[in-house]
């Protein structure tokens, strides 16, 4: 793996979802800058991109980048349909290259990781330790959002554990195998598979970090949690529902929350069919969201979506908190930070920064620039241990 970051903002695509991932795919999953620039155009649709992405990995594995074989092929099942037997052999094959080929970073072998599965509920929760290689400054609990796998941190998570802290990071119910191997989908107390991973370690005092959706699960859990002292929320995000309806004209906006407050799902299933039956992406967002949230159609995951929010816990958060936005963000409206930032009354700090096109940070979570992220974080939370 590399310890270097690329920055940048890319072209690949002339669709703003499709150059984003692939953004990700070079910046975030190994995948090579020029391969991606030469093929990102031939994406048009969920199967070019599979199709694509499925041959890259190919020609990688063939000259022995593992990085890269490992990196498309996790990113090529991203736009699947989720828990078919075609999407969960991608998954393994993906995973198996990243172990076979990445075990010296691994304790058996020497290396740093420690690989745990910690007992949470009718499952368990993926886990790495990474312990820094001189004295410990401190812990770090880290996770990602909706479709994070811990292996697409991997470089992160080294670099972190290289600013000296004891790093504890997992997959949690609705993320990685926590989802595809156990079962587990996604939970609004957020505090309970944190609190699990706690009481693994019998770790206190520590600083979580979460990554996109993982904004306002971290959160959710810092509410209430006693053993979170310090918060990065790397994506503002006050709620989940919030942010599905911040694109939505205020006319279906309205339509929605009265058809949810009055439980009448056939008229949202009637609204939602035929969005699904235009919009290809529409379609795999609800095929994705029910996978993910254990839920059985629009209706349901909407409902369950709007338990998702920080607001009615939001005076229980006293932690120094940093706030990270983006300013073009694709899929979080930077303007929901003002609504974060006027629920947070009861801090023991708070910063906000929301670096812009001219550091390569405009993009969702900031992947233009992830080093300079990662120096920003590690910089705060070094200032906040010494107060």
């Amino acid at each position: 793996m590399s310890n270097e970051f690329l920055s940048g903002s890319y072209q690949f695509n002339n669709s703003p979802l499709y150059n984003f991932q692939l953004n990700r795919v070079v910046l975030w999953n190994h995948g090579d800058l020029a391969e991606v620039a030469a093929r990102g155009k031939e994406i048009t649709d969920f199967a070019s991109w599979e199709r694509v992405l499925k041959e890259l990995s190919y020609q990688a594995e063939r000259r022995k980048d593992w990085a890269a074989a490992a990196g498309y092929l996790r990113m090529a099942e991203f736009f699947m349909v989720p828990d078919t037997p075609e999407s969960r052999d991608v998954y393994d094959r993906a995973q198996e290259l990243f172990y076979a080929n990445f075990d010296h970073l691994f304790s058996p072998q020497g290396g740093p990781i420690h690989r745990d599965e910690v007992p949470y509920e009718s499952g368990t929760l993926p886990c790495w330790r990474i312990t820094p290689s001189g004295d410990k400054r401190g812990t770090i609990l880290f996770h990602g959002g909706n479709d994070s796998l811990l292996e697409e941190f991997t470089d992160l998570l080294l670099y972190l554990a290289r600013g000296g802290y004891e790093i504890l990071a997992f997959e949690g119910p609705g993320q990685g195998a926590a989802l595809r191997k156990s079962g587990l989908t996604f939970t609004p107390e957020w505090e309970k598979p944190v609190g699990a991973v706690l009481d693994h370690y019998g770790a206190e005092d520590v600083t979580i970090i979460g990554v996109s959706l993982g904004g306002e699960l971290c959160m959710r859990a810092a509410a209430m949690e006693p053993r979170i002292r310090r918060v990065v929320s790397w994506s503002v995000l006050p709620s989940i529902y919030g942010a599905l309806m911040a694109d939505k004209p205020a006319e279906i906006r309205a339509k929605l929350e009265h058809w949810l407050d009055e439980n009448n799902r056939d008229a949202i299933l009637d609204l939602y069919a035929g969005l699904a039956e235009r919009e290809p992406l529409f379609r795999w967002s609800i095929q994705h969201s029910n996978y993910a949230y254990g839920t059985s159609d629009v209706y349901e995951y909407l409902q369950k979506a709007r338990a998702f929010t920080i607001e009615p816990v939001a005076e229980r958060i006293t932690q120094d908190v940093l706030l990270l936005s983006a300013r073009e963000d694709l899929l979080v409206d930077f303007a929901l930070y003002k609504q974060e930032i006027d629920l947070l009354k009861n801090t023991r700090s708070l910063e906000f920064a929301a670096p812009g096109r001219a550091l390569n940070g405009q993009a969702h979570c900031n992947m233009g620039n992830t080093k300079y992220m990662l120096d920003l974080i590690l910089n705060w939370n070094d200032r906040m241990l010494e107060r």
